[in-house]
């Protein structure tokens, strides 16, 4: 029998707090790239279903059912190399029957849901296996190649092992050790990671090629100035590649301005702090962990997005949550706020 008290915890504020976004981004989308408003609005029905289903089931089942959800994770990133949709260079995508999807958003949740159980069940926090947990997939991740998603699992797994107790000495001892193999990682980057790179440390040196994208996002968003030049009057749009996916923060700033901007920050911020709390009040130690690994994983890709949208970082190739185009992030995106719902909801039951 459904409990009432679930629903009497169901955190309506949370739920509405990611409508609004996702209203922002279809919006901007529709702006910006009218014949991909549709998808995103069909994406948004099937992520709410993900999400009804994550909040649906109690956390603890999910948290059993994670090493079979990671291997199926790694499974479906193997898979890749032999069947993977080849678009710009990158095998990032399957396709089975009419469902097109990335397999990186997927192993996202699964690598989450076995860290968090991992450390849940370890009084001494040890850092082999969660290294394990996270570098499996990262390596495949990173093998597409699509180097955004994969830099996630870095501080996906830093901070849930900090937080489960592992020594500050030890995590100073494997941060140095990943700064000091750091420069190999140029070794194994392709040709075009390299010139992004290099733009980013001076974009002017190929303005028509890979520093491109970076000035013509600068321009979007300093040409909102203060209060932006209103909805459906991005003309920068045309110029910006990416403007409804990895860019799409710059439009939303060319239509809305600083102020806009400053807003959706906020929204962003409210969100964060949303997780954060349920993370400080989940009965128990799994609970806080898996709601502590979906803030992580949101902040830093609002942070990582932005950044390389001003021109802070370089070009990853990263979505901003909620609002960049794209169905597997939208899906994956509501399913962890299905996931907070679920932590929520849970709090008073015993």
């Amino acid at each position: 029998m459904f409990d009432r008290r679930l629903f009497k915890n169901f955190d309506w504020g949370l739920l509405a707090i990611t409508l609004l976004l996702c209203l922002i981004g279809i919006l901007t989308i529709y702006s910006t790239a009218t014949p991909h408003h549709l998808k995103q609005f069909a994406s948004l029905g099937l992520g709410l279903v993900a999400c009804m289903i994550l909040f649906s089931i109690d956390y603890h089942k999910w948290a059993r059912w994670a090493p079979l959800l990671y291997l199926a994770g790694l499974a479906l990133l193997s898979l890749l190399f032999f069947f993977g949709h080849s678009v710009l260079g990158a095998r990032r995508w399957l396709s089975i029957g009419f469902l097109t999807f990335q397999p990186s958003e997927v192993s996202k949740v699964a690598t989450l849901l076995l860290l968090a159980r991992y450390l849940s069940q370890k009084e001494k926090t040890d850092l082999f296996i969660p290294l394990i947990i996270v570098v499996l997939p990262l390596l495949l991740i990173a093998s597409q190649p699509d180097l955004g998603t994969a830099f996630l699992f870095l501080p996906l797994g830093f901070i849930l092992v900090y937080l489960a107790g592992a020594r500050i000495r030890h995590l100073l001892l494997l941060i140095g050790s990943f700064l000091l193999v750091s420069p190999l990682v140029w070794l194994f980057l392709h040709d075009y990671q390299k010139r992004r790179i290099l733009s980013f440390l001076s974009p002017a040196r190929d303005p028509l090629g890979a520093g491109y994208n970076v000035i013509q996002s600068k321009i979007a968003i300093g040409s909102g100035r203060l209060l932006g030049k209103g909805f459906l009057n991005s003309t920068q749009s045309s110029f910006l590649p990416g403007h409804h996916t990895d860019f799409i923060f710059s439009s939303f700033a060319e239509e809305w301005g600083f102020l806009g901007s400053l807003l959706l920050l906020g929204i962003y911020f409210f969100l964060i702090i949303r997780a954060i709390e349920i993370s400080l009040h989940a009965k128990d130690r799994l609970g806080s962990l898996l709601a502590a690994g979906v803030a992580i994983l949101l902040a830093s890709q609002i942070i990582i997005n932005i950044a390389m949208a001003t021109g802070i970082l370089p070009a990853t190739g990263l979505p901003l949550p909620f609002l960049s185009y794209g169905g597997s992030h939208l899906v994956t995106s509501l399913a962890s706020i299905g996931l907070l719902l679920n932590i929520r909801m849970r709090r008073f039951m015993f």
